[in-house]
């Protein structure tokens, strides 16, 4: 995979290496894998049932994988909207969309990001 290809879809994969004891072969598969993962689609659905105790779990698990792949802008916007979810008593679901639109960003940017690395 392209690391500058990567790297502009806020994926660091010298971290993500490093992580995973230097076997770029195993962090490449990770990705892959990641392509595959139904975490995000879950949490969307919740969100769309307005079901907030089941989308705070599907970002969590997204914001876990997300900091153990060094997927970074995944990573810092998933915690935002986990850091409300859990913080707020009250849920504004105008706040709760608004996050997850800029979470959904992030989440495209690195699928088309690792898809695109595999292709050159």
């Amino acid at each position: 995979m392209n690391s500058e290809i990567l790297k502009t879809a806020g994926i660091d994969l010298e971290k993500g290496v490093a992580r995973f004891l230097g076997d770029r072969e195993l962090f490449e598969s990770i990705l892959d894998s990641f392509l595959e993962d139904a975490t995000f689609a879950r949490g969307k659905q919740a969100l769309e049932k307005k079901d907030y105790k089941e989308l705070y779990e599907c970002i969590h698990t997204l914001k876990g994988v997300a900091g153990n792949t060094d997927l970074t802008w995944v990573f810092l916007r998933a915690g935002k909207l986990c850091e409300y979810l859990h913080k707020n008593e009250t849920i504004d679901h105008g706040e709760v969309v608004s996050l997850f639109l800029d979470l959904e960003g992030a989440y495209h940017s690195v699928l088309t990001g690792i898809l695109a690395a595999k292709e050159v």
